[in-house]
């Protein structure tokens, strides 16, 4: 019997490698503490978090902070993450994002934040160019029309063009049935539609 000779994988093939492998498993890897699972995640979620952040804070500032305030909570509580429970990495991460953000409008007394806040759209990040506005008017209309609606339904409307989450997935980050979540998608399209007209 002749040994077959084996070839350690070169630094770019670890690399390519890790990209490769899902969110869930890179989170277990993390468990263990891996330092390149944790990287790989960052770098997968540091965009699209931020700008989360940005549209429910009203503020680079806050966002950043908010930002970091996750992260340290998922370095923190990595050992309860279940890939089995809760629609995967992805909506377990936004759940902590999303109680971070709740736990500062605690704090700062949701009242005032919910006027003054929540700033869902900008001009420059609108899902995709099909759907931007035209104008400078309609935009601000739009504006203080999500402004208007109730925070549940501005989170769901957030979480599912912003964030790119699926219904389930949002269901069970808020902690809602998924009926509650799709209730509250409709109910805001609604009163924008009704707002804008």
């Amino acid at each position: 019997m002749t040994a077959i000779p084996m070839r350690l994988a070169t630094e770019a093939e670890v690399v390519l490698s890790i990209k490769d492998i899902d969110d869930e498993t890179l989170a277990l890897r993390l468990k263990e503490g891996d330092d390149a699972a944790s990287e790989e995640l960052v770098k997968r979620y540091a965009t699209p978090l931020l700008r989360y952040l940005h549209r429910l804070s009203g503020s680079d500032n806050a966002a950043e902070e908010l930002f970091q305030q996750t992260w340290l909570s998922v370095l923190e509580h990595v050992g309860r993450f279940n890939p089995k429970q809760g629609g995967g990495f992805k909506a377990w991460l936004y759940r902590i994002a999303t109680n971070k953000a709740n736990d500062l409008w605690r704090s700062k007394g949701r009242e005032k934040n919910a006027k003054e806040g929540l700033k869902l759209v900008t001009d420059e990040s609108f899902p995709d160019a099909s759907n931007r506005l035209n104008s400078t008017e309609q935009e601000l209309k739009l504006k203080k029309a999500l402004a208007q609606l109730p925070e549940p339904q501005r989170q769901v409307l957030l979480l599912r063009y912003y964030s790119e989450l699926k219904f389930v997935e949002i269901a069970q980050m808020l902690g809602c049935p998924l009926n509650t979540a799709l209730g509250r998608m409709h109910k805001a399209m609604q009163k924008l539609k009704a707002m804008m007209e």
